[in-house]
């Protein structure tokens, strides 16, 4: 059965949390083994290359990021485009993005304490994202690059790790991070996004 069908026969009829353990976390990497085709027998040291450069670079534990998204699957989850596969850039519409899920209690309190003294967020839009998303438990990195005085922070503790992806694994697609407070956040976010593509999926059979 071709990737794209058995993944959506999957989000049919598995539970939310069996589709997230069995697409989500376990090891397989569609950007690696498909898109870079890194040969099976160097998959792990590669991978394990990837989580040491950004573990490294953000003082984090090894084991405490996780590849999601298009990047881990080959194909969207996003309910607006669920099973559109991960692409390069086309004309009218950029390359997909390698979504990076970093878990760090002590990174996610760095920020929402930096957050916490902005004086004034310019756009009410990113004020309203930052709350709900720390209410939930994370940070996206494209809401704190619109504030101003914690924008250039991050960019700096990121930008060597994108380098290093990029010139040591071959990544060429734009690289995203959300922070989130633990592995339980984590879950829960990816199960309400599993189950919201489902629901899309369904919706449009009845179509």
């Amino acid at each position: 059965m071709p990737a794209q069908e058995s993944l959506k026969t999957d989000l049919l009829t598995l539970d939310p949390k069996e589709f997230y353990m069995k697409h989500i976390v376990k090891s397989h990497n569609w950007y690696f083994s498909n898109y870079l085709q890194i040969p099976a027998d160097e998959l792990v040291d590669r991978m394990d290359f990837f989580k040491e450069i950004v573990s490294s670079n953000l003082d984090i534990n090894f084991h405490s990021l996780q590849i999601v998204g298009s990047a881990k699957t080959g194909y969207s989850l996003s309910p607006k485009k669920v099973l559109h596969p991960f692409h390069d850039e086309i004309p009218g519409t950029p390359a997909s993005d390698i979504d990076i899920a970093i878990v760090s209690q002590k990174l996610y309190e760095k920020y929402w304490n930096l957050l916490r003294h902005v004086k004034g967020i310019q756009y009410k839009r990113y004020y309203n994202n930052l709350t709900a998303s720390i209410f939930r438990g994370y940070i996206n990195d494209k809401d704190l690059a619109e504030i101003k005085g914690i924008s250039r922070e991050w960019d700096d503790l990121v930008r060597p790790i994108n380098v290093e992806l990029q010139d040591q694994l071959g990544f060429v697609h734009p690289i995203t991070y959300r922070v989130y407070r633990s592995w339980d956040d984590l879950e829960d976010y990816q199960l309400g996004g599993i189950a919201k593509a489902r629901k899309a999926l369904e919706e449009c059979k009845d179509v």
